[in-house]
């Protein structure tokens, strides 16, 4: 086998840096920047959306209220999406 040709040697390689695939260098490549964000995103979604049921609990007919509710329920959908972003793009 040690007179096999080169070129068939480097096409049987299936080494992870021969097919472009990131390895990490060690089990957590959470940067101490992506886990502020993410921790920060992940704490305003949750808290929109206590406040979504607290107003929808507690809170009166008025326009006000409904209009609140209103803006804590699209923060928290665009959290939920906002996390969903970045996990996915933290593993791909």
């Amino acid at each position: 086998m040690e007179n096999e040709n080169p070129s068939l040697k480097r096409a049987r390689s299936y080494g992870p840096e021969q097919q472009g695939i990131r390895v990490p260098e060690n089990k957590s490549d959470l940067t101490p920047r992506f886990k502020l964000i993410f921790s920060t995103v992940a704490a305003l979604t949750v808290l929109a959306l206590i406040l979504n049921v607290l107003l929808a609990a507690l809170g009166g007919d008025s326009e006000q209220v409904k209009a609140a509710a209103e803006a804590c329920s699209t923060t928290y959908m665009m959290g939920f999406g906002a996390i969903v972003g970045l996990v996915g793009g933290k593993v791909a």
